[in-house]
């Protein structure tokens, strides 16, 4: 899996024309993740409310937008499983693997009235990015306080289990929720 300073370094790489309208996509466990001008491509072309219209399932990505680690600038992405490809990018023309861990795939750019050029692109890029609120990283738990808040015995991760509404969570909260049970079991053992 590469670092998130070198998939932004890729996405800055759009000086020349024909890589305006390439997702870089990011293998990343069981999802594809696109950043910043990528992410922009898949929400606001390849996914717009314009293309969902007619789609049985309407339902937006949700787009997420971090502060880099190092408290240099930020990022936005969105992600889906691995098998969703041709659903978020339905008008795909050409994709290749770059490597194991990255699908590049070139899109359609709709038409302008006006002429697109980098500037014009980065700076709309830029100002969607802006419209989305900066989630902020929640803090690791210390061995402390996931001790208190670690269930005390397997009937109490069972009921956890049962009462997890499975059907109303997102694959990354289902996943998220099973790494937690994996802790709290690994903890009995």
């Amino acid at each position: 899996m590469a670092k998130i300073s070198e998939i932004l370094e890729i996405e800055k790489e759009r000086t020349d024309a024909s890589t305006w309208n390439v997702i870089h996509l990011f293998k990343e466990g069981g999802f594809y993740r696109a950043y910043n001008w990528s992410a922009w491509l898949i929400v606001m072309v390849a996914y717009s409310d314009e293309v969902r219209k007619d789609s049985p399932d309407r339902k937006p990505l949700n787009v997420s937008r971090k502060k880099v680690k190092n408290g240099e600038g930020d990022f936005a992405f969105v992600g889906f499983p691995l098998k969703s490809v041709e659903k978020f990018i339905p008008h795909y023309t050409d994709f290749k693997s770059v490597n194991d861990t990255q699908l590049d795939i070139s899109i359609e750019l709709p038409p302008t009235e006006t002429e697109l050029s980098h500037e014009l692109l980065e700076q709309t890029v830029e100002e969607w990015k802006q419209t989305i609120p900066i989630t902020e990283d929640r803090p690791k738990r210390d061995a402390d306080e996931t001790a208190r808040t670690a269930p005390r015995s397997i009937t109490a991760v069972m009921a956890q289990v049962l009462s997890y509404p499975l059907e109303a969570k997102t694959p990354m909260e289902n996943t998220a929720f099973i790494s937690t049970l994996k802790q709290q079991l690994a903890a009995f053992f």
